[in-house]
């Protein structure tokens, strides 16, 4: 069994750079049994310049002020569309929001 959570985004720093988002999505999982979370980031940007594939820190606020962030990998970048995995634990969150 999982639990999960999607977050909308309001705001998002790549490696500590403000990043302007025309959408963005944090989903967060907890398989049973594990200890780690699963997490993943869909951003879309107005600069639809791609993103090198490499290891970024991620520091976002959701729409209702939570703050959020780690260390992710970009697994793909197409026309301003940006989806990364979590690497790592995940700063801000609260396993009480997992429904």
């Amino acid at each position: 069994m999982l639990r999960s959570k999607r977050f909308d985004l309001a705001s998002i720093d790549i490696d500590h750079a403000d990043v302007r988002i025309k959408y963005g999505d944090l989903l967060v999982v907890r398989h049973d049994g594990r200890d780690d979370l699963d997490w993943e980031a869909v951003i879309m940007t107005f600069d639809p310049a791609p993103l090198e594939p490499a290891p970024y820190h991620l520091a976002a606020v959701t729409l209702d002020g939570t703050c959020l962030g780690g260390d992710a990998v970009l697994v793909r970048s197409v026309d301003g569309t940006h989806v990364f995995r979590g690497a790592g634990p995940l700063t801000g969150f609260d396993d009480d929001l997992l429904t």
